[in-house]
């Protein structure tokens, strides 16, 4: 298949082009050139999608395939889809589980509502919000691709090259040991979906023709506990000192202005507003042929990853793993942990 990717280079797109190219398709990526690398056997075009004029590349030749993984506003995907829907057979758009208005509070299927953001709007994930952006932007793939479209709702991506951050902290955070805060309890559920799981399936998808909308959550059946427990086996080799995790409750964060989710990645308290985390509906990827490989897996090769860009960049791993936003700084976890 003749397979364009807008984007490519970074995480998410970087996995797609890699099991495109290994599986011997013809693979083109177009980006600005500013972030990643160009993928060993794709041909890379450059351009910017917010302007008109760098488009006019992409309809010079006919696709078989899209898979767009950008985050950008959805008039400049609306721009680019209408150009391409007289020279590609298929438009995959990767999404997001934020397009639904109920989540986090509520569980999700594929029919929950989402959010009314329109296919021309213009703004950026700072003034449209991220949900609303990716809404806007399912919508303008699907108008110019009725019928001959997917639209793809992971939830937690992660892997090696993962650019959010969240894997990574506490990777590095175990690595550096001594005592961790570890929020809530470790029999509560957590759910990831590896890139390179995400990636093989699309590729299949697009081979297959899949059209409609799929949630990719994640499987079931993982803990939190599981998830440090793999953390630690993962370092263990290469930890500066061996890590005690210290399992801390809900409250007791919340009153020290903890922030879910984010300052304790992928921490989920037991409040309302966020009951529905983990409660969005798989099946449908599931019975379309999405397979979900091993957490262990998945850390395993993360931690490997970070670890040879820390040798590579002469730089600590948790330097490499810090994400603006992402993780609790250490002064404030040895204070609560002082407290306890």
């Amino acid at each position: 298949m003749r397979i364009l990717v807008l984007g490519g280079t970074g995480f998410v797109g970087r996995a797609i082009v890699d099991q495109a190219v290994s599986r011997g398709h013809d693979v083109t990526t177009f980006t600005r050139g500013q972030h990643g690398e160009p993928r060993p056997g794709a041909q890379s075009l450059h351009g910017d999608r917010t302007r008109p004029g760098d488009l006019t590349a992409l309809s010079a030749r006919d696709w078989d395939a899209v898979i767009d993984t950008s985050t950008i506003a959805p008039a400049h995907v609306n721009a680019s889809a209408r150009l391409l829907a007289g020279h590609a057979g298929h438009y995959t758009y990767v999404s997001s589980l934020s397009v639904y208005t109920g989540r986090p509070r509520e569980p999700v299927t594929e029919e929950s509502p989402v959010f009314g953001c329109p296919p021309t709007a213009e703004g950026s994930q700072e003034t449209l919000g991220y949900g609303p952006l990716k809404a806007g932007s399912e919508r303008a793939v699907a108008d110019a691709f009725p019928g001959r479209h997917l639209i793809v709702r992971p939830g937690v991506i992660a892997g090696p090259h993962d650019d959010v951050g969240r894997l990574p902290w506490w990777l590095a955070r175990l690595a550096q040991g001594g005592r961790v805060l570890a929020p809530g309890r470790p029999d509560r559920p957590v759910r990831l979906t590896d890139a390179r799981d995400l990636a093989a399936w699309l590729v299949d998808s697009i081979r297959r023709k899949i059209a409609g909308v799929v949630n990719v959550p994640g499987p079931l059946g993982c803990t939190f506990g599981d998830l440090l427990t793999a953390c630690l086996d993962a370092v263990s080799a290469r930890a500066e000192a061996p890590a005690e995790l210290v399992w801390t409750p809900d409250d007791v964060l919340l009153a020290a202005g903890v922030e879910p989710y984010t300052e304790l990645p992928l921490w989920v308290p037991d409040i309302p507003d966020l009951a529905g985390t983990w409660a969005a509906s798989g099946d449908r990827a599931q019975l379309a042929g999405m397979r979900y490989r091993p957490l262990a897996s998945t850390v395993r090769d993360t931690w490997g990853w970070l670890c040879s860009e820390s040798a590579a960049k002469a730089k600590p791993a948790g330097e490499l793993a810090h994400r603006a936003g992402i993780g609790l700084d250490l002064a404030r976890e040895r204070k609560i942990l002082a407290g306890l």
